[in-house]
């Protein structure tokens, strides 16, 4: 009996164990995840950038994992403008040099409009260069195999130019993702080290407000938002589980901790890969996602004052703010 006691134990110590790089997926999809449709055709649209902001990297890591899992069958990756003040042009420099890193280098890209709706409302017109784009985009979710799910990792843009500018029916979109809005006072800050002193802005609806304003007055029922909230604390991830499951991001992810603990995180918080929660069986109840009303709104303090305000009137979206215990 001793001998076979003393066999289980070596067993137990040379079994293979659970690595840092299940745990970063099992961190979003949970240990016995289920998909809530089967090959859901996902057009991803990012602001990747290669240093300082890691979201969307970690993002389409995790949407490939969501992929091999039978869940999404990406049709393409669409670069737009946003993280850094970046442009449409750099983004896309950045996902074609990332892509390969993170699981999606046979992803088919395309390249973003340049404006944002709320310039060309602003001048009535829109130019050759995005008319194409933006025909491009459209031509291969109209081929995809129903209709598409938009995974707006960025601001609003592509999704609400498709529409607003006839590209697409509404028959063509499933639902729309976005990331970004607050209820009512919610502030951004940390409240903790230089966290204290300031918070930062919504960036996915500043960048485009009139864009973001579009899809909730008239395709409120195609909007599924994750806010902030469902991102910070026990849903940070650490700087090593993300160097473990993507090795080619181990210091970019050491670098982004390090500046994230000085405005008072305690890991990096990953807000845009919490919209793969959409896609998984009870993904939306772990979030707290639930009909809201949803408004864009001009608040105090600066010129760039429009924020998306959730529970104090306006259209009613769905949108996803429970903050993880």
């Amino acid at each position: 009996m001793k001998s076979i006691a003393l066999l289980i134990l070596l067993l137990s110590m040379t079994a293979p164990k659970p690595t840092l790089s299940a745990e970063l997926t099992d961190h979003y999809f949970g240990s016995s995840p289920e998909c809530r449709m089967a090959a859901q055709p996902v057009l991803l649209v990012t602001d990747l950038t290669v240093t300082g902001e890691i979201d969307d990297s970690i993002s389409m890591h995790v949407y490939r994992q969501l992929e091999l899992r039978g869940c999404v069958s990406i049709i393409g990756v669409v670069s737009i403008f946003g993280n850094g003040k970046s442009t449409t042009a750099a983004i896309h420099r950045n996902v074609e040099r990332r892509l390969p890193d993170l699981g999606g280098g046979e992803w088919r890209r395309l390249r973003g409009p340049d404006e944002r709706y709320t310039t060309v409302l602003n001048r009535r017109g829109e130019t050759q260069a995005d008319i194409a784009r933006l025909e491009a985009i459209a031509a291969v979710i109209r081929t995809a195999a129903g209709p598409v799910v938009i995974a707006e990792l960025g601001p609003v843009t592509v999704s609400a130019r498709l529409l607003a500018g006839g590209y697409l029916d509404r028959s063509d979109v499933r639902m729309i993702l976005g990331v970004g809005g607050r209820m009512g006072d919610e502030s951004f800050a940390t409240d903790r080290r230089l966290g204290r002193f300031f918070a930062f802005r919504d960036k996915n609806v500043a960048e485009d407000v009139w864009g973001q304003d579009y899809l909730i007055r008239t395709h409120p029922d195609r909007l599924w938002m994750v806010t902030y909230r469902t991102g910070i604390a026990k849903r940070e991830v650490s700087a090593r589980q993300v160097a473990a499951a993507i090795p080619a991001l181990a210091a970019h992810a050491k670098a982004r901790a390090r500046v994230l603990r000085l405005i008072g995180f305690e890991g990096i918080p990953t807000w845009d890969t919490w919209t793969t929660g959409f896609f998984l069986r009870g993904g939306d109840s772990q979030l707290g996602c639930r009909p809201l009303r949803a408004r864009m709104a001009a608040t105090a303090g600066g010129p760039d004052t429009m924020r998306l305000i959730l529970g104090q009137g306006g259209r009613r979206i769905t949108a996803c703010t429970d903050v993880a215990g």
